[in-house]
């Protein structure tokens, strides 16, 4: 592991934090926080009164100029992204199937499969986001990918934007694998830090975020983990390149680079941003990665 990146504040709160600094590891790419939070460290870290779970985004709406809108449609006219759709997943599933979602949050995942009539059934350890999933109708419980309380198994499991927040990534991963049934399906998506934007705002990057990001995936460390597991990678899914360019994410992480002096994201490093990145692969354009898994 050597020294790779260094922050000193928790954006969210505008307040030091002692898991300031990021190692990378010199074969495989994976970085981690240094020193690693203990577990009762990790739930202060969600205590926000902003948050993408919680019901309102810390990223306020910026009204848009000329070079705004026209910066986004040239993004728009570029961008390939692949998400993970849940009416063309919920196609390759049985009637009566089960789906779990690890570290779900409010369950937006959930509730839509919820509508198309499959059992669905959450974890998540924050107890704003559980609350607003239970009033919204789906079952979740209290837990972590780490230490999930289930002792049956799904036709689909998800972790969306869940492995990045957890301390032991490689326990979760193998939690997912065994929670998934034979030949069933699984779905892994974190932000992808081995992307264009991400190299080029690192700490000041919204899919930083640490301490809540304990780790920070490439598409390959993230598939490599996957298959120590037991899974077979199926297909990769990139998205997020649109956001990336758009006034009002440009000046959250221009208000983080201000707050420690670094340069900002200005519309022009957004334009320079968007001229280095739209002809790169997928690995290097798209600021999430997703892998669709099964279990052999």
């Amino acid at each position: 592991m050597e020294p790779w990146l260094k922050m000193a504040i928790d954006a969210k709160k505008d307040e030091p934090t002692p898991f300031s600094s990021v190692k990378r590891c010199s074969a495989c790419g994976l970085g981690s926080l240094s020193p690693l939070p203990d577990e009762e460290d990790i739930p202060g870290f969600y205590e926000l009164d902003r948050y993408y779970t919680h019901g309102e985004s810390h990223i306020q709406a910026v009204p848009p100029n000329i070079l705004d809108r026209l910066l986004t449609k040239l993004a728009w006219a570029a961008d390939r992204s692949r998400y993970f759709e849940v009416c063309e997943v919920a196609q390759s599933l049985p009637p009566d199937a089960k789906i779990c979602d690890l570290g779900c949050g409010d369950a937006q995942y959930l509730q839509a499969f919820k509508a198309l009539g499959f059992d669905v059934l959450g974890v998540e350890p924050d107890p704003s986001s559980r609350e607003r999933a239970n009033a919204a109708g789906v079952t979740v419980l209290n837990g972590t990918a780490e230490s999930p309380p289930l002792n049956e198994q799904f036709d689909l499991v998800i972790m969306t934007h869940a492995l990045e927040h957890c301390r032991d990534p490689k326990r979760a991963m193998q939690n997912a694998y065994e929670l998934t049934k034979r030949a069933g399906r699984c779905y892994i998506e974190v932000p992808n830090c081995a992307a264009e934007h991400f190299r080029t705002f690192t700490v000041c990057s919204e899919m930083f975020d640490a301490p809540r990001h304990i780790h920070f995936f490439s598409p390959d460390n993230l598939a490599a983990l996957a298959e120590s597991a037991g899974f077979r990678v199926i297909n990769r899914l990139f998205n997020g390149y649109v956001r990336d360019f758009g006034p009002g994410w440009r000046a959250w992480e221009s208000d983080i680079a201000r707050r420690i002096g670094a340069k900002p994201h200005s519309w022009l490093a957004s334009l320079s941003l968007f001229l280095r990145s739209f002809w790169r692969s997928p690995e290097r354009k798209y600021d999430c990665v997703g892998l669709v898994l099964q279990r052999p």
